[in-house]
């Protein structure tokens, strides 16, 4: 057993920063830098289609209730 006020130990007691930024390239087309990598959007409202060094992700969604679809195929390595 844990002692009561120890983290669990699924949970790191570390806090990081995060860091993002967008950057419109032309209309529909957005550059996204983060901490770690830069990716590349396409799309509109209620449909993108997403790339970075992680993968591809395609998101589809209904504007204005929350709910979307995101579609994700890791990249290969």
């Amino acid at each position: 057993m844990r002692e009561i006020g120890q983290p669990h130990a699924r949970y790191s007691p570390r806090v990081g920063w995060r860091f993002q930024r967008r950057r419109k390239l032309l209309p529909r087309v957005t550059l996204n830098l983060g901490k770690r990598s830069a990716g590349l959007s396409v799309g509109r409202r209620g449909a993108r289609v997403s790339t970075s060094r992680r993968g591809l992700t395609a998101t589809v969604g209904l504007v204005g209730t929350g709910l979307a679809y995101v579609w994700r195929r890791n990249r290969q390595r």
